[in-house]
């Protein structure tokens, strides 16, 4: 339904019959809301438009679609931070008993359709069918081969708390991420922990460490994983500082299937002044090798510019096509990582590489055609088709993580696949 719609009947009761797909939940802990969408035929939810359609006048008709097929439902109260919260499915108490993830449905719900803090909204009192269709797995999928490599982004993993003040950073004058006290940085880390322990990677790029003099998230990861697995389960590529950010990527591996060969190498603004340090994080590359077969592979780890802040500084600003702030930035990136790449910094005599980590770019946006002109292979993409996600925002999925192969690599993919676990 359009805004126009929804006035005629705002503050009448309403009953919406249809699957409905729970999309987005950013709210729900806070407010108590939660967004469903009705997709297009043929979709289980909404996909980012340039995770489906090419940027511009395609994606802006079907973000302009999306507006008129998603509704939120409210929780009937005004208090914040609820307690107990309310499953937006069934109307009892939300607990781990009871819970939701996105993808799931809720069919033939009814309530007052109410226009509250600038949105139309429904706020139950009748709660409907809910059908809980995207349960939590337990393990990622078998992706076969014998050596796996994995990214995942640890979301801001600082050792230095958040209530530290101004500590962080290469120049230890940046603002902390991370975990505002002890207790939280100890549930974030178990929950890494068991992630990692799950993942079982022999190569693993980690992306949103802390970026601080004499704080190596890293080695406290590692510690800690061989604390669970054994002694020398894990050894970490020890980078130090990494650009200006408060934030770097790092790597870790399991030294008795991997040996790495030779030194790590970094792209940054100094070895390409198009790779924009104060905008993208530098790129960590480093050369693997299995020594059962000899076998070599370079693994690039990267965070490029994120969406959320602009770029109008150095003249990239959001056209409106769907990509976002810094699109011009981010392609840049991605042409300067290729050249790169080309270059064999890090000396491996050898032409497979694989790209991987946080992109801030959905599939069909310029920088992923940049790669793909360079000769890279989309494996997300290649696995999972046309529809497959690691990430949503405002109410729509997509992929912003990557693992993408270079010509000489591809061939020895024998799978890939996203662990939808968050």
């Amino acid at each position: 339904l359009d805004p126009a719609e929804l006035e005629a009947v705002e503050g009448m009761l309403v009953s919406l019959p249809q699957d409905l797909v729970i999309s987005e939940y950013f709210n729900f802990d806070r407010f108590g809301e939660v967004v469903v969408s009705l997709p297009p035929e043929g979709w289980d939810r909404l996909y980012t438009p340039t995770a489906v359609v090419e940027p511009g006048q395609d994606a802006i008709d079907l973000a302009a679609d999306y507006a008129t097929r998603r509704i939120t439902i409210d929780d009937a109260r005004s208090a914040q931070n609820p307690d107990p919260a309310i499953h937006p499915g069934n109307g009892r108490d939300f607990t781990l008993d009871n819970r939701f993830r996105g993808g799931d449905t809720i069919a033939g719900i009814a309530g007052v359709i109410d226009d509250s803090f600038g949105l139309y909204r429904l706020q139950p009192t009748t709660y409907g069918t809910y059908g809980a269709v995207n349960p939590r797995p337990e393990a990622p999928e078998t992706v076969g081969g014998n050596v796996r490599v994995a990214t995942l982004n640890l979301l801001n993993y600082f050792l230095t708390l958040d209530d530290s003040g101004a500590l962080c950073g290469p120049d230890q004058n940046l603002e902390c991420r991370g975990a505002d006290d002890a207790e939280e940085l100890e549930r974030q880390r178990a929950k890494l922990l068991d992630a990692l322990a799950r993942i079982d990677g022999d190569v693993v790029g980690l992306v949103e460490m802390e970026n601080t003099p004499g704080v190596e998230p890293a080695a406290d990861l590692v510690d800690r994983l061989n604390d669970l697995l054994g002694a020398g389960a894990y050894a970490f590529i020890d980078t130090g500082i990494i650009g200006t950010d408060a934030i770097r990527v790092g790597l870790i591996y399991k030294p008795a299937l991997v040996r790495p060969i030779g030194d790590f190498a970094i792209l940054d603004s100094s070895v390409d002044p198009d790779f924009l340090v104060d905008k993208n994080r530098p790129v960590l590359a480093q050369t693997f090798e299995d020594p059962a077969s000899g076998e070599r592979f370079t693994v690039a780890v990267n965070h490029l510019k994120s969406k959320g802040s602009p770029c109008d500084d150095v003249g990239d600003p959001d056209l409106g096509d769907g990509q976002g702030n810094c699109n011009l930035t981010r392609t840049a990136a991605a042409e300067a990582l290729v050249d790169w790449l080309d270059s064999d910094p890090t000396g491996s005599g050898d032409g497979r590489y694989l790209i991987i980590g946080d992109l801030n770019s959905y599939d069909k946006e310029d920088p992923i055609d940049a790669l793909l002109a360079g000769g890279y292979t989309d494996l997300v993409g290649a696995f999972g088709g046309e529809l497959a996600y690691s990430y949503v925002f405002d109410g729509q999925f997509g992929y912003l993580d990557y693992a993408m192969a270079s010509s000489d690599l591809v061939s020895a993919v024998t799978g890939t696949t996203v662990w939808h676990i968050n």
